[in-house]
Protein backbone atom coordinates (compact mmCIF):
# COMPACT_ATOMS: atom_id res chain seq x y z
CA UNK A 1 0.00 0.00 0.00
CA UNK A 2 0.71 3.37 -0.84
CA UNK A 3 2.06 5.69 2.58
CA UNK A 4 0.84 8.67 2.46
CA UNK A 5 3.27 11.42 2.55
CA UNK A 6 0.60 14.29 3.03
CA UNK A 7 1.24 16.17 6.27
CA UNK A 8 -2.54 17.37 6.77
CA UNK A 9 -3.52 13.84 6.38
CA UNK A 10 -0.60 12.89 9.28
CA UNK A 11 -2.15 15.48 11.67
CA UNK A 12 -5.85 14.43 10.92
CA UNK A 13 -4.87 10.88 12.22
CA UNK A 14 -2.91 11.96 15.32
CA UNK A 15 -5.59 14.28 16.00
CA UNK A 16 -8.44 11.87 16.18
CA UNK A 17 -5.80 8.93 17.99
CA UNK A 18 -5.72 11.26 20.39
CA UNK A 19 -9.03 12.42 20.85
CA UNK A 20 -10.32 8.55 20.88
CA UNK A 21 -7.79 8.02 23.77
CA UNK A 22 -9.13 11.13 25.83
CA UNK A 23 -12.86 10.05 24.74
CA UNK A 24 -11.73 6.62 25.41
CA UNK A 25 -10.51 7.25 29.44
CA UNK A 26 -13.61 9.69 29.62
CA UNK A 27 -15.84 6.14 28.71
CA UNK A 28 -14.21 4.03 31.27
CA UNK A 29 -14.50 6.20 33.64
CA UNK A 30 -18.26 6.55 33.37
CA UNK A 31 -18.74 2.92 32.86
CA UNK A 32 -16.72 1.98 36.74
CA UNK A 33 -19.63 4.73 38.17
CA UNK A 34 -22.16 2.97 36.39
CA UNK A 35 -24.27 -0.34 36.58
CA UNK A 36 -23.49 -1.98 33.05
CA UNK A 37 -24.64 -5.12 32.25
CA UNK A 38 -21.70 -8.03 31.66
CA UNK A 39 -20.06 -7.10 28.08
CA UNK A 40 -21.27 -3.94 28.18
CA UNK A 41 -19.60 -0.50 28.13
CA UNK A 42 -19.87 3.53 27.67
CA UNK A 43 -18.56 5.03 25.02
CA UNK A 44 -19.02 8.47 24.21
CA UNK A 45 -20.48 9.07 20.70
CA UNK A 46 -17.79 11.12 19.61
CA UNK A 47 -15.22 7.75 19.34
CA UNK A 48 -18.35 6.36 16.94
CA UNK A 49 -18.29 9.31 14.84
CA UNK A 50 -14.05 8.93 14.83
CA UNK A 51 -13.54 5.39 13.80
CA UNK A 52 -14.69 5.23 10.63
CA UNK A 53 -12.56 8.76 9.82
CA UNK A 54 -9.31 6.28 11.10
CA UNK A 55 -10.87 3.79 8.66
CA UNK A 56 -10.81 6.08 5.71
CA UNK A 57 -7.67 7.12 6.46
CA UNK A 58 -5.96 3.25 7.12
CA UNK A 59 -8.01 1.61 4.21
CA UNK A 60 -9.53 4.16 2.25
CA UNK A 61 -5.75 4.61 0.23
CA UNK A 62 -5.69 0.74 0.08
CA UNK A 63 -9.02 0.52 -1.60
CA UNK A 64 -8.69 3.45 -3.81
CA UNK A 65 -4.61 1.94 -5.08
CA UNK A 66 -6.47 -1.14 -5.98
CA UNK A 67 -10.04 -0.43 -6.78
CA UNK A 68 -9.35 1.20 -10.30
CA UNK A 69 -6.59 -1.30 -11.55
CA UNK A 70 -9.50 -3.43 -13.47
CA UNK A 71 -12.89 -4.15 -13.56
CA UNK A 72 -13.40 -7.14 -11.56
CA UNK A 73 -11.39 -5.23 -8.42
CA UNK A 74 -14.32 -2.72 -9.46
CA UNK A 75 -17.14 -5.83 -9.02
CA UNK A 76 -14.92 -6.99 -5.91
CA UNK A 77 -14.89 -3.27 -4.73
CA UNK A 78 -19.05 -3.32 -5.13
CA UNK A 79 -19.32 -6.68 -3.61
CA UNK A 80 -17.58 -5.70 -0.36
CA UNK A 81 -19.08 -2.27 0.33
CA UNK A 82 -23.01 -4.09 0.30
CA UNK A 83 -21.50 -6.65 2.65
CA UNK A 84 -20.35 -4.17 4.85
CA UNK A 85 -23.48 -2.00 5.16
CA UNK A 86 -25.12 -5.44 6.01
CA UNK A 87 -22.36 -5.96 8.59
CA UNK A 88 -22.20 -2.51 9.98
CA UNK A 89 -25.83 -2.86 10.37
CA UNK A 90 -26.29 -6.41 11.95
CA UNK A 91 -23.24 -5.00 14.41
CA UNK A 92 -25.05 -1.83 15.04
CA UNK A 93 -28.39 -3.47 16.33
CA UNK A 94 -25.92 -6.39 17.91
CA UNK A 95 -23.94 -3.90 19.79
CA UNK A 96 -26.11 -0.77 20.67
CA UNK A 97 -28.41 -0.88 24.27
CA UNK A 98 -29.22 2.48 25.25
CA UNK A 99 -28.45 5.99 24.66
CA UNK A 100 -27.25 8.22 27.73
CA UNK A 101 -28.19 11.83 26.33
CA UNK A 102 -27.12 13.79 29.38
CA UNK A 103 -23.39 13.04 28.44
CA UNK A 104 -23.90 12.27 24.86
CA UNK A 105 -22.44 8.87 25.41
CA UNK A 106 -24.00 5.16 24.05
CA UNK A 107 -23.97 2.43 26.19
CA UNK A 108 -22.13 -1.10 23.81
CA UNK A 109 -22.14 -4.82 24.24
CA UNK A 110 -19.13 -6.16 23.55
CA UNK A 111 -19.57 -9.43 20.73
CA UNK A 112 -16.56 -11.40 19.45
CA UNK A 113 -17.69 -10.32 15.65
CA UNK A 114 -15.77 -6.76 16.71
CA UNK A 115 -13.05 -8.59 17.42
CA UNK A 116 -12.91 -10.98 14.72
CA UNK A 117 -12.97 -8.00 12.18
CA UNK A 118 -10.30 -6.82 14.05
CA UNK A 119 -8.43 -9.74 13.37
CA UNK A 120 -9.07 -9.86 9.69
CA UNK A 121 -7.85 -6.05 9.43
CA UNK A 122 -4.47 -7.28 10.92
CA UNK A 123 -4.02 -10.29 8.96
CA UNK A 124 -4.70 -7.78 5.77
CA UNK A 125 -2.07 -5.45 6.71
CA UNK A 126 0.00 -7.85 7.59
CA UNK A 127 0.13 -9.73 4.39
CA UNK A 128 -0.52 -6.23 2.42
CA UNK A 129 2.80 -6.00 0.87
CA UNK A 130 3.12 -9.66 -0.37
CA UNK A 131 -0.30 -9.61 -2.17
CA UNK A 132 0.15 -6.12 -3.29
CA UNK A 133 3.31 -7.69 -5.19
CA UNK A 134 1.31 -10.98 -6.19
CA UNK A 135 0.45 -11.13 -9.59
CA UNK A 136 -2.82 -13.10 -9.25
CA UNK A 137 -5.53 -10.92 -10.11
CA UNK A 138 -7.96 -13.32 -8.01
CA UNK A 139 -6.11 -12.36 -4.93
CA UNK A 140 -5.93 -9.23 -5.72
CA UNK A 141 -9.68 -8.66 -5.98
CA UNK A 142 -10.78 -10.46 -2.60
CA UNK A 143 -8.19 -8.48 -0.70
CA UNK A 144 -9.59 -5.35 -2.53
CA UNK A 145 -12.83 -6.46 -1.81
CA UNK A 146 -12.16 -7.71 1.80
CA UNK A 147 -10.68 -4.06 2.57
CA UNK A 148 -13.53 -2.38 1.28
CA UNK A 149 -15.98 -4.25 3.42
CA UNK A 150 -14.00 -3.43 6.42
CA UNK A 151 -14.14 0.30 5.27
CA UNK A 152 -17.53 0.58 4.71
CA UNK A 153 -18.77 -1.82 7.71
CA UNK A 154 -16.76 1.29 9.96
CA UNK A 155 -18.30 3.83 8.26
CA UNK A 156 -22.35 2.17 7.97
CA UNK A 157 -22.12 1.08 11.73
CA UNK A 158 -20.84 4.43 12.74
CA UNK A 159 -23.95 5.81 10.66
CA UNK A 160 -26.70 3.48 12.17
CA UNK A 161 -25.27 3.35 15.78
CA UNK A 162 -25.57 7.25 15.39
CA UNK A 163 -29.03 7.26 14.27
CA UNK A 164 -30.00 4.61 16.73
CA UNK A 165 -28.95 7.54 19.35
CA UNK A 166 -30.59 10.23 18.21
CA UNK A 167 -34.23 7.84 18.04
CA UNK A 168 -33.67 6.71 21.56
CA UNK A 169 -35.11 8.15 24.28
CA UNK A 170 -32.88 9.57 26.43
CA UNK A 171 -31.64 7.43 29.69
CA UNK A 172 -29.55 8.74 32.72
CA UNK A 173 -26.35 6.94 33.97
CA UNK A 174 -28.26 4.56 36.22
CA UNK A 175 -30.04 3.47 32.99
CA UNK A 176 -33.34 5.09 34.15
CA UNK A 177 -35.40 6.65 31.03
CA UNK A 178 -35.73 10.40 31.21
CA UNK A 179 -39.49 11.78 31.31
Amino acid sequence: MQQSSNPVIGLVTLAALVAISVLVRRGRLQSRSSTLAPRERIRPLAITLLDPIISVIIIGQFVLHFANSSVVRVIAVALGAALGVVIGYARARIMFVRAIKETKSIVLRRSGLEYGLVLVLIVLRTLEGSIERSHSAIALSAVTGLATLALVEAVARSAFIVRRYLDSPSTTLAGKIDA
